[in-house]
């Protein structure tokens, strides 16, 4: 408990948005890989030689995404929970160790994605997407956008290697287009994430399909939150449509606020 608007440790810490708005997209987040990785791995399992690229793109754009968030989860939590951080018990310097070893073993992280950008480029189709709507706030939309974008990423890389020609391609892929490399890289495993956890939430009984879509919008909310500046620089949405992210990202961080302690256990 912690100090409450009438000065007494009477109010749970969590009630703030401050924490809230820390920990409750961190808690969407790790939902959302954990139910990616599992898709993964059933690919992994179940693949025919056909689907051996595509398996390998998947593995190596995951285990980037997932040991990155690791790391920026036990940070965030430890600064949220203060000096308790720092005890031994909560285990998060076991887990920052662990993040920091992931983050470079099997491969460095931006490498990987390297290597996921360039096998997509070699198969890459484009999403199906439908047009923005006024409402972009919506489970649909958001994981819409995340194709627009990975759509988009791809797209642009492909022309500006084109345009370099094989004289120009080294300069190009390592010199020049870095930022579009590691985005469309990361968003191709954004959209197998979201795509597979809208899934398992369509397939979810009714006793938990209402808090598993609550977590999964709070992601989606989160990615186009995060990258809002890209969406508006592109004028994919307007800044209207970015405050209704915001809205609902703020809806959304309450609602779950309630339930965190039983999703957490």
């Amino acid at each position: 408990l912690t100090v409450g608007g009438k000065g007494k440790s009477d109010t749970a810490i969590l009630s703030y948005q401050l924490q809230q708005h820390a920990l409750l997209p961190l808690l969407a987040r790790t939902f959302a890989l954990n139910i990616g990785l599992d898709r993964v791995k059933r690919k992994w399992a179940e693949q025919i030689p056909e689907d051996h690229l595509e398996v390998v793109a998947m593995c190596c754009a995951l285990k980037p995404i997932c040991s990155w968030h690791l790391e920026n989860l036990v940070s965030v939590c430890r600064e949220r929970t203060g000096g308790q951080g720092y005890l031994s018990c909560n285990r998060f310097g076991t887990f920052i160790g662990l993040a920091h070893a992931a983050m470079t073993a099997e491969g460095d992280n931006s490498v990987l994605i390297q290597k996921v950008a360039k096998e997509r480029l070699g198969m890459f189709k484009p999403q199906a997407v439908t047009p923005v709507s006024e409402n972009i706030a919506t489970t649909d939309q958001l994981i819409n956008l995340i194709k627009i974008r990975e759509n988009a990423l791809f797209t642009g890389l492909s022309k500006a290697l084109k345009a370099a020609g094989r004289a120009g391609l080294f300069e190009t892929w390592m010199l020049q287009q870095n930022e579009s490399i590691q985005s469309a890289g990361r968003t191709y495993g954004e959209r197998i994430v979201a795509d597979e956890f809208k899934s398992v939430v369509d397939s979810s009984e009714d006793s938990t399909k209402e808090v598993l879509q609550d977590l999964l919008d709070l992601h989606l909310c989160s990615y186009v939150k995060d990258n809002a500046a890209w969406f508006l620089t592109q004028e994919i949405i307007s800044p209207d449509q970015a405050k209704q992210v915001t809205a609902e990202f703020d809806r959304l961080c309450r609602i779950l606020t309630p339930q965190a302690l039983n999703l957490v256990e």
